[in-house]
């Protein structure tokens, strides 16, 4: 990836010196900053910009690394083979009328990925904006000169990996104009042929210049890889997605697959990564800019110290704060005493501190309440960080930048400041904080989720459990079936194969008459539960096909009988010992187009499909991802011991869940596990019925 990021030499493929052209915006890019030789190419002419063009990229004098291409779409495959028999190592298509074009296009950049494999040439591209590197200048991009000529660069450690290619120029010049905040690099990724999201993160973890990364992608072309990277970041990544809407799981066959769709298992895979997820253009860059300047408390807590100006937005603020799982921080005894003497004695001192009060008190226009208050409160051992309201539009009423930000770096706290007042002092006051490390917002709400994504706790860098070496072997029954079978298989062989991959099943025997029911249940104890087993028939209780509760042998014989009934006297009855009662989690695996072997858990039963209450995860967990994982489900209370019963063991539910994981890694033919009941309670859990749906 170095060719891109730090070329020797640079040759421009389309180089011309019509300022309306791409090829001219390039050059003239190139030359506002880049300190390497840099090559225009086009046998039309002999001088472009004042730099000598070449004929061809043959003649291109030594060095070069990297090839900027802009030429129409038919004629960019000739190219790049050119680039790659000079011995340039990377080129940059900047060039459309690809795979987003329809069939004609997909045929040339099948063209262009044959040619990387082939030659060993990375591609980048084709139809992006390139690369913009703002620390060092480097404008590898045909984006608009006078833009960039008539903005300045604010140099910081955000780097931005951007799919959209219009979309990367944009954020930029939003951010120069908007001095939104400092930017390491922008890369314009375009249609992926070879270089994609994985790579350019990859150098990006371990560049330097970039201290936070956000990504806007609209496909992930390595899901698995992607969330690997992103578990090991010590680096704050925030991703917003493109299509995130839910069209549903059509065709799904299991619960599992019905309960996905495309947008859960991306959000969970997210999640799993200790990623921040943005939902639009501007919170992405909001949540970036507030990670770069702000850094958690060392504590990891998330206690809150609200300061407003007027006890309606007060009220508001907490709400925001509360409402993104923030603490309101209760105040100690001598920050109560600090704040009471700035207030009049009939204003009590709490949290929110509704400031005015003693704004209008204080007689001296020097005395800066704003920040004594918040002195007193960064002072304060149980505040860990402060959301402040400041009218920037009176020196009474808002915080100095430079003193607050210095307050803040000497305690280690972090702060965000929402602004209200006049439009100029307010683009003026955020101008001012930024340069001072104090993220300032327009809205409570932005301001407040910006704060919890800087309180979140950052998960330390964790690699991918290590490999099993003990699988347990499969029988060579189950293993042909695994081997030869496809479709759904029924209950009975679905928890035969769990079962012996280690996750714990329901006693239980299949039974060929009535007599054989009636002897199973007494072997196993009443009460009973009978099911009729029917090829491809996944839900049973739609069916018909469930006996619950069967206590003596009377009512065996006759369930058995009513179920062969039911299923035209064919199928199989399967005789089950009935589990005492617990939580019904429904617990899954399903193999995912973009992340692979994925988990998933949540509130189960008959109801599954009501609730929704489900988490997803990429496989392979560990046990701690494992436990992280049911804890983002909402049904916390069932899990904790509902209404007097005991608290669910959840270590138990991990380890199916990790096993589940295993199981999908393990068989390639297995596209979907359903779980659905497994009962978990305090003495473990056990599969009640489960469904393994093999391609």
């Amino acid at each position: 990836m170095e060719c891109f990021f730090n070329p020797r030499g640079v040759a421009v493929i389309g180089a011309t010196p019509n300022p309306r052209k791409g090829g001219n915006a390039i050059l003239r890019n190139l030359l506002l900053g880049y300190r390497g030789g840099v090559y225009p190419v086009n046998p039309k002419y002999g001088r472009i910009e004042g730099l000598a063009c070449y004929p061809s990229v043959d003649a291109v004098p030594d060095p070069v690394d990297l090839a900027v291409v802009f030429v129409p779409a038919p004629q960019v495959p000739a190219a790049v083979d050119a680039c790659a028999g000079r011995g340039i190592r990377g080129a940059i298509i900047e060039s459309g009328g690809f795979a987003e074009t329809g069939p004609e296009g997909n045929r040339l950049q099948e063209m262009l990925l044959a040619t990387a494999r082939r030659t060993g040439i990375r591609l980048w591209g084709p139809n992006c904006m390139g690369l913009v590197d703002c620390i060092h200048r480097r404008i590898f991009s045909f984006m608009d000169p006078q833009a960039l000529e008539q903005g300045e660069f604010i140099s910081g450690d955000v780097s931005l990996v951007v799919q959209s290619g219009m979309l990367s120029a944009i954020f930029l010049i939003d951010i120069m104009s908007n001095a939104t905040m400092g930017v390491s690099k922008v890369c314009s990724l375009g249609n992926k042929v070879d270089v994609n999201e994985c790579d350019v993160l990859e150098y990006l973890l371990g560049d330097r210049a970039t201290g936070v990364i956000g990504l806007y992608l609209e496909s992930f072309s390595d899901g698995r890889r992607f969330v690997a990277l992103c578990r090991q970041s010590e680096k704050p990544i925030c991703v917003l997605t493109g299509g995130r809407s839910r069209q549903g799981a059509t065709a799904a066959l299991s619960h599992t697959a019905s309960l996905a769709g495309d947008r859960r298992i991306v959000a969970d895979a997210l999640a799993q990564a200790g990623v921040v997820e943005a939902r639009d253009f501007k919170e992405m860059m909001d949540l970036c800019r507030s990670l770069s300047l702000m850094k958690p408390p060392k504590s990891g807590a998330n206690r809150v110290a609200v300061l407003t100006l007027s006890g309606g937005a007060g009220i508001v603020a907490t709400d925001c704060v509360a409402e993104r799982g923030l603490a309101l921080a209760d105040l100690s005894a001598p920050t109560r005493d600090s704040l009471a003497a700035l207030f009049p004695a009939w204003m009590p001192v709490a949290n929110p501190v509704d400031l005015w009060p003693a704004v209008e008190r204080q007689t001296d226009p020097d005395a800066d309440v704003f920040g004594r208050s918040s002195r007193a409160l960064i002072a304060d051992p149980g505040v860990d960080a402060l959301f402040l309201h400041a009218f920037v539009s009176s020196p009474r009423s808002r915080p100095n930048p430079a003193v607050l930000g210095a307050m803040l770096r000497d305690a280690g706290k972090p702060a965000v400041v929402w602004t209200i007042g006049r439009r100029d002092d307010c683009f003026a006051f955020q101008q001012e904080a930024l340069t001072h490390g104090l993220p300032a917002f327009p809205e409570i709400s932005r301001a407040a989720e910006c704060l919890a994504a800087i309180l979140s706790p950052r998960r330390r860098p964790e690699g991918p459990p290590a490999e099993r070496r003990d699988h347990p072997a499969i029988p060579a029954d189950l293993r042909r079936l695994l081997d030869s079978a496809s479709g759904p298989l029924d209950e009975e062989r679905s928890k035969a194969i769990l079962g012996v991959s280690g996750i714990p099943t329901v006693p239980e025997a299949i039974a060929a008459d009535a007599g054989q029911a009636a002897a199973t249940a007494s072997g196993l104890g009443y009460p009973v539960v009978l099911k009729g087993l029917l090829a491809g028939a996944v839900h049973k209780t739609e069916r018909g096909l469930i006996r619950l509760g069967v206590h003596e042998e009377r009512a065996v014989r006759e369930a058995w009988a009513e179920l062969r009934e039911k299923m035209d006297n064919g199928g199989r009855v399967l005789v089950q010992k009935q589990v005492p009662p617990g939580v019904e989690l429904i617990l899954g695996l399903l193999r995912d187009p973009h992340f692979g072997p994925c988990v998933m858990v949540g509130l189960g039963g008959v109801l599954a499909e009501l609730y929704e209450d489900t988490a997803f995860a990429v496989a392979p967990l560990t046990h701690r991802e494992a436990l992280a994982l049911i804890g983002r489900i909402r049904g916390q209370k069932m899990l904790a011991g509902f209404r007097g019963a005991p608290p669910v063991d959840r270590d138990a539910v991990a380890r199916v869940l990790v096993t589940l994981g295993e199981i999908g890694l393990r068989h390639g033919r297995i596209s979907e596990i359903d779980i659905n009941p497994l009962i978990a309670s305090a003495h473990g859990a056990v599969a009640v019925d489960a469904t393994i749906i093999l391609d």
